[in-house]
Formats: structure tokens, sequence, C-alpha cells
């Protein structure tokens, strides 16, 4: 253990935190393969795999499990030696921990950082998936804010509606008949093929609209499984004829990097026709009541990063979604 570093305890801690190697790589500003040898490094030294991938992200083993704990505490000692001995005069450097939905987890953390230079401030921060523990997490201080689909009730957490979804993209392999069909036609042929769900809890983790579309089409859905990382879906679109959707800008433009995959943006008629029983989702910022909690300028860029990602910014329908995408990976609009 005596090659492992600090930074390396950090890139462990992060990664067991968000089960995504690549928000990790894009929060530290370094590129993938860096976090690559830091894992394969501690794998060695412990004799231990430490995650194994699966279908739909990265899975700890049990030694990671043990691991993280006390990789955790010396970070947090470290925080606490440097805020003693720092000068008076300089605030010390808190961590915060954010929790998003999978589609809203892409860039967050690089968009925040370059927030935190611009403002001259010095950010530490994760980024980790979503899950129903958010809200208590934020009352026992394990976490600072949490994008949610839906407002909390917990007397001592205040809830800030940010917007309401109006985008979404179909995304699948570039060879699939799918993509034969004209855009304002397509739902009647998606409902054909097996669908990935990808997992906006509070959302769709019951029921996704495209199922109640299909029951109201006297339908039955194939469900080909729910994914609650978004780095694993392309690999499951590739091998198979699912479909998934994908409601946030951002998270669009990361799967139109990986060769292979297709992207079109679901037109306007669809759209609506798609949330007829099932509105489409609502996007909320949670966090303590607590005044002065998270400065003001983090909160407000974490409601424009959502609201750029999920809404029809000015000239993004036409304009900018171009720019998102390749060419040949462009959403094709309807006339």
């Amino acid at each position: 253990m005596r090659d492992i570093n600090l930074f390396t305890i950090r890139v462990f801690v992060m990664v067991y935190e968000s089960l995504n190697s690549l928000s990790v790589a894009n929060a530290l500003n370094v590129a993938p393969s860096k976090i690559s040898r830091c894992l394969s490094a501690l794998r060695h030294a412990l004799g231990d795999p430490l995650f194994i991938r699966r279908q739909y992200g990265f899975e700890p083993t049990p030694t990671a499990d043990k691991l993280y704990p006390y990789f955790q505490q010396i970070l947090c000692l470290l925080g606490q030696i440097n805020e003693n001995t720092n000068d008076t005069s300089t605030p010390p450097q808190r961590h915060y921990v954010i929790y998003a939905p999978p589609t809203l987890s892409c860039r967050l953390g690089s968009v925040l950082k370059r927030r935190a230079d611009e403002e001259g401030k010095e950010l530490s921060l994760s980024v980790r998936p979503l899950s129903a523990s958010g809200p208590e997490d934020l009352l026992q201080g394990r976490a600072d804010l949490m994008l949610s689909f839906k407002a909390s009730e917990k007397e001592r957490l205040s809830s800030r509606f940010i917007t309401t979804g109006e985008l979404l993209y179909v995304v699948a392999r570039d060879d699939h008949p799918v993509w034969q069909r004209p855009p304002n036609n397509m739902l009647d042929a998606i409902i054909n093929y097996p669908f990935l769900v990808t997992e906006c809890p509070a959302f769709n983790d019951r029921i996704d609209p495209l199922e109640l579309y299909a029951m109201d089409q006297g339908r039955h859905l194939k469900l080909a499984g729910k994914a609650g990382v978004l780095s694993e879906v392309s690999d499951y679109l590739m091998d198979s004829d699912a479909i998934t959707f994908i409601g946030a800008r951002t998270a669009a433009e990361y799967l139109a990097h990986f060769p292979g995959i297709s992207i079109r943006q679901m037109s306007e008629p669809e759209f609506q026709l798609l949330h007829d029983r099932c509105p489409p989702p609502n996007y909320y910022l949670i966090g303590r009541k607590e005044e002065g909690s998270v400065p003001s300028w983090l909160v407000e860029t974490l409601c424009e990063f959502v609201h750029e990602s999920v809404t029809e910014t000015e000239g993004a329908h036409h304009k900018g979604a171009n720019d998102i995408f390749p060419s040949h990976l462009r959403p094709s609009m309807a006339p």
C-alpha cells in the first residue's frame, strides 16, 4: 500500500460514490486513462478487482465496500488537518455532495468547477447517483443538494422548482430499422422493439410513459431492462434491438460520442402524444433550509445547467441541436 497516493485514494472514493469512472475523470479534469491507471494500481496492491462491470454499471466488491469508509475517513482527516493549518484569513475548502439522476450527471461536475473558477472559488465536489435515500442523506448532512423529479415533503428541506422537461431523444444502434421511420411517425414503430428504460427515480421508476402509451394502443411493451448508469446504455443497445429515450441534451451529447450509436430528437407532436397521460418530468433542486449552507452561485449554476439541458432554449431546436451532434448523428427534426 505504500505506493498508493492521496490522489488514488480520492479517485477510489469518487468512483465508489458515483460508480462511473468517466464522470470522475470529468470532475477531476483528468484523462479517463489516468483514472484507469489509479484503479489498476490499487487493484494490484490489494489483489482484488474492487469494481466489477455489470450490464448497467460498476458494482463494488466486498473488499471495496470495506475499504470505502477507511479511505473516506482519510480524506476527511486530511481536510481537517488542512483546515487547522491554513492561515485564518483563508476560509477552509468544503466538499459538496450532489445527488443527480443519470441523465443530468454528464458534465455537471465540470460545469460547476468552471463556474467556481470564474467566481475565484475553490470547489471540491462529488456527483452521486440519485437514490431513494437522498432526502435522508440531506437531513443527516451526508449530501448538500439533490436534483429530483418531485418536491420533498420533509419539513426541514426546501424544494425549488426549476423547469419541466421539453426534450426527448430516441437512441438506438446505427443500423436499427426504426431509423427508416419518418420523424413524425416513430412511436408506433418503437413499441415493436424491446425498450431499455433509462431510470429517472420518482418519474418512471414504476412505469415509463412509453408503457402507458403502449397500453393505450392495446399493445404490450417488451422491457429490455432498466439502466441506472448512463455509461452502460451504449453497450446494451449495440448488442440488441433495444431502444431507449434520453431526456437531457447533455446526456444525448455524451451518448453521441459512442461509435455505432445514433440519436434523433423526438418531434414535438409525438412528444405531446407520448405524454398525453403521463406529463413530462418536472425538475426540482432540494436542499436543507439552513441559511448559507450552499453558496448562491452554486445553486444558480445548478438550476441554469438543468434548464439548459432539458428545455428548448432559444435557438436550441434548430441551431443548438445541430451544434451538439456530428452531422451523421444530428436529430432529425419534423418538417
